[in-house]
């Protein structure tokens, strides 16, 4: 059970808006408009509200479909475990792939440049 006393007033006005279960998620922009802020603060909100251990899935089904949910269901929480790991991986092959040119190239992208010692440690926790 979530303790809503855990939220200050803000979150607790999103979480409340979002609808239980995956068949029909709120989107982003509903939520903000809703809740009267921006669709940037409702995302970060999100954020503090799963990392507080509140189970809030998302849905990337455009156009109809995609938006927020409260996880019902074990399929539903590791679809989002699922796509949030897409997401992680993502972005660890971004950061090792711009680190690698970085520290080969510099900011000069026709010079070659040795990585020093901390930045191999950089590339080293990415892969």
């Amino acid at each position: 059970m979530n303790d809503l006393s855990l939220l200050n007033p803000i979150e607790r006005k999103v979480y409340e808006c979002i609808p239980l279960g995956s068949a029909h998620p709120i989107s982003q922009k509903d939520l903000a408009n809703n809740v009267g802020t921006s669709g940037r603060s409702v995302a970060e909100i999100i954020q503090h509200l799963r990392h507080k251990g509140f189970l809030i899935g998302s849905s990337r089904a455009y156009p109809a479909g995609s938006g927020y949910y409260i996880i019902s269901n074990d399929n539903e929480f590791y679809l989002s475990l699922g796509m949030l790991t897409a997401s992680r991986n993502n972005l660890t092959k971004t950061i090792s792939a711009m680190m690698k040119r970085y520290t080969e190239h510099g900011l000069d992208q026709n010079k070659k440049k040795k990585p020093t010692e901390g930045q191999l440690d950089l590339l080293k926790d990415c892969n």
